[in-house]
């Protein structure tokens, strides 16, 4: 199985945030910056089902270049690769970061069988980029789900919903979007 993950920088939770002179952004000078919580669980997932089924990792990040910093993390937990698609500085809405993650992965050479999203960005709460993605590259697409399994190229994927759960068979290849809280991460 190939697996590319897709992973935001955001400020470290539990800072203390202070703005900008002109009051429009988050002033990031004395922040720490981390992998968004849904996507810490998204790259554990795909290092568990490489170890139960075989397969390779891709992490993949858009932003600056200190956005390195979360890939290089990424792979001390065991990622194989890496891809950074640098950018100036802008801010990117989700369908202009999507458009991005499109083009990269139909430049890659060998196709991904499962692309894993967090949830939902911790900074910005948007929830769109995989769901846009999915539907960018005609994949079925499953979002919010808190469990996984992968059987004879299907992904078994189980959300909660009020009063229950719903359980979902897909064809890979396909986007998932993982919630915090399907597995505990590991540290590298």
């Amino acid at each position: 199985m190939n697996l590319l993950i897709c992973v935001k920088r955001v400020p470290a939770t539990g800072g203390k945030m202070t703005l900008t002179a002109d009051a429009q952004a988050i002033d990031t000078r004395h922040l720490g910056f981390t992998i968004s919580p849904h996507e810490e669980c998204a790259l554990e997932e795909a290092l568990r089902i490489v170890a139960a089924h075989g397969g390779s990792t891709t992490v993949l990040t858009l932003g600056v270049q200190e956005a390195s910093e979360q890939l290089r993390d990424a792979m001390a937990l065991g990622i194989d690769a890496a891809i950074h698609l640098l950018t100036d500085g802008r801010e990117w809405d989700a369908l202009a970061t999507a458009d991005a993650i499109v083009e990269a992965v139909r430049a890659e050479a060998t196709p991904f069988d499962l692309l894993l999203f967090g949830n939902e960005a911790a900074d910005t709460g948007d929830y769109q980029v995989g769901v846009r993605v999915a539907h960018a590259l005609d994949l079925p697409c499953v979002t919010g789900i808190k469990a996984l399994d992968i059987k004879n190229g299907t992904a078994i994927a189980k959300r909660e919903v009020s009063g229950g759960a719903e359980i979902f068979e897909v064809a890979l290849p396909a986007v998932l979007t993982v919630k915090e809280g399907i597995n505990l991460p590991r540290y590298p």
